[in-house]
């Protein structure tokens, strides 16, 4: 007789979790478990009704155990982080950098067999050589039950930080490694404060040597361009 196991059903149970939180915000693409070899699902950003064309990949993990190391609120995001290590495989690894889009770890506490708490952590830098895993923290993703898709930085940009605001940097550090410059607008992920078609140093001056090597590329062959 086969057998569900608890590991399974705790794990199935933060997969259902993460998915019915993330609803509200994305178009969320269960990946079916005999096809998952390294990410549970495929989501596309949605801001109100607009679907966004802004993609990003999950994984989860789920224990019984809150996070409890605190560290520094950041003041980017405004979310409270935390200091957590989870082993994630060298061959999932390797498979998620080949990514043209952001890979976020979603971790969900389940307490007395209800789901309390989910905390996300960054990848995107990590799979990028930018930070390295211990230095990337977990942050709260779940405050008075409400997912942080967008948090209030400033009275004047009450949308600046949260969720959204990573997957719009990760997106574009996802575009600078490819050599690109810009492309995406973070009002149409339904940011405030955040502008389109702009350099932002701190990530940016990261990705000069890709986006150098594109520009020498493109001299390059716009020598030998031919017409057919």
């Amino acid at each position: 007789m086969s057998l569900y196991l608890k590991t399974k059903q705790l794990g199935n149970f933060g997969e259902a979790f993460v998915e019915s939180v993330l609803s509200q915000y994305s178009i969320v693409h269960k990946i079916d478990g005999s096809k998952d070899v390294g990410l549970d699902m495929l989501c596309e950003w949605v801001n109100g009704e607009s679907p966004t064309q802004t993609l990003f990949g999950i994984q989860v993990k789920t224990q019984r155990t809150p996070l409890k190391t605190k560290i520094a609120t950041n003041g980017a995001n405004f979310l409270q982080g935390y200091k957590k290590h989870i082993i994630i495989k060298p061959t999932t690894l390797n498979y998620w950098e080949g990514f043209d889009f952001p890979v976020f770890l979603f971790l969900v506490i389940v307490v007395k067999n209800k789901p309390k708490l989910i905390y996300y952590k960054r990848y995107t830098p990590i799979l990028h050589k930018k930070t390295k895993e211990e230095e990337e923290p977990f942050y709260l993703a779940i405050k008075n039950a409400e997912f942080q898709a967008y948090v209030s930085g400033t009275k004047e940009w009450p949308k600046t930080g949260g969720f959204c605001r990573d997957l719009f940097f990760d997106s574009l550090r996802c575009l600078h490694n490819k050599g690109l410059l810009s492309g995406i607008d973070p009002n149409n992920l339904g940011l405030e404060g955040w502008n389109k078609d702009v350099l932002y140093e701190g990530v940016y001056d990261e990705y000069l040597d890709k986006i150098h090597s594109t520009l020498e590329k493109y001299k390059k062959f716009e020598k030998i361009l031919t017409k057919k």
